[in-house]
């Protein structure tokens, strides 16, 4: 498969114990070598990558955050620019032709478009679009959190707001960020990440009842409605489960979920086209606290070679997994030592 680079997004100062955005390379046989510091940054727990591989961006979870470019053309990364977000911005993507930069703000449950040049540099001021609600869990939903944004096929843009329970649809138009529905999901869920299935389906993975939700497009995806909700974990587990992360893998056959407190990985068989998910294995994530992670893509599910990496920010690693065609995720040698890993994504 040839060798693979990666950039791994860390918690930093008070934070954490990174010192910005790490490197590393996966081999052929998956082992990734030591990490190279590839920039000095503020808390950039998550990135994202311009698709012509040239730029990298990451969030500066602060409580005045912000967003932040780099030149990624070499082996470390020089800023090109940044611009100001809202409190602790958590998540970031970018939708198909990558014009705008999405942001979600989780402190203040703000999300923000931040327009692109073609080279992928800040081209402009962002759009920003309130948030407004709460939930019942007064801990944790005493008001909106805008936690994740994903790109449904119509090109609507789809936020989570996990301290109003809802699941927002956006649309860009003339540089301008227009909502155009809420879904509200199980009250004191709190919704965190998601992804859009090939199959067209939404799929929610809840922090606050560790549960995956499974959302139909009902009009178009300006309104949605949950269709299956369903147990994060394939069985009891110990500790006070927290979910992270949900990934698709295995060509749309498998979602995969990483859960705190449990601290394991989760594989989800995907049923009826995506309109049902089934939780299949629990696997232990190689470390505490696992959050983001990283799922090959486009890997053909009757082939092993899919390959799975996992980022457990309290124990200081990063854990690689080889996925065989039954979708499980088998540990592959010894974790790798990065501080306070939050995010890993392609370079």
């Amino acid at each position: 498969m040839g060798e693979r680079a990666f950039w791994v997004g860390t918690y930093t100062g008070a934070a954490g114990r990174g010192a910005g955005i790490y490197r590393v390379t996966r081999r052929d046989d998956g082992v990734l070598t030591p990490p190279l510091p590839a920039a000095e940054a503020v808390n950039p727990s998550y990135l994202a990558v311009h698709p012509g591989g040239d730029v990298l961006y990451a969030v500066r979870e602060e409580d005045e955050g912000g967003v932040v470019a780099f030149d990624a053309s070499g082996g470390r990364l020089r800023e090109i620019g940044s611009r100001t977000a809202g409190a602790l911005p958590c998540h970031l993507h970018l939708p198909p032709g990558a014009r705008r930069l999405v942001v979600a703000d989780y402190g203040s449950g703000t999300v923000r478009a931040v327009p692109l040049g073609p080279d992928g540099a800040f081209a402009g001021e962002p759009a920003v679009a309130d948030g407004h609600g709460s939930g019942p869990r007064a801990d944790r939903q005493e008001g909106p959190h805008a936690h994740a944004t994903a790109s449904a096929p119509d090109g609507t843009v789809l936020t989570t707001d996990l301290g109003a329970d809802l699941v927002r649809s956006f649309r860009i138009e003339d540089g301008a960020l227009r909502l155009t529905g809420e879904t509200p999901v199980p009250p004191g869920s709190g919704p965190r990440h998601l992804v859009v299935h090939p199959g067209g389906y939404v799929h929610v993975v809840t922090e606050l009842a560790a549960t995956v939700l499974v959302l139909r497009p009902v009009d178009g995806y300006a309104r949605l409605e949950v269709v299956a909700e369903t147990p994060v974990t394939a069985g009891p587990v110990s500790g006070t489960p927290l979910p992270a992360a949900i990934k698709l893998g295995g060509g749309g056959r498998f979602v995969y979920t990483s859960t705190r407190g449990a601290d394991v990985v989760t594989a989800h068989q995907v049923l009826d086209g995506g309109a049902a998910l089934a939780a299949v294995a629990d696997v232990p994530s190689g470390g505490r606290g696992p959050r983001d992670l990283h799922v090959d893509p486009h890997a053909d599910p009757h082939v092993n070679d899919a390959w799975m990496h996992v980022a457990n920010e309290h124990d200081d690693t990063v854990a690689t997994f080889r996925i065989g065609a039954d979708g499980v995720p088998v540990p592959a040698g010894p974790p790798l030592a990065v501080p306070s890993p939050v995010c890993v994504i392609p370079a």
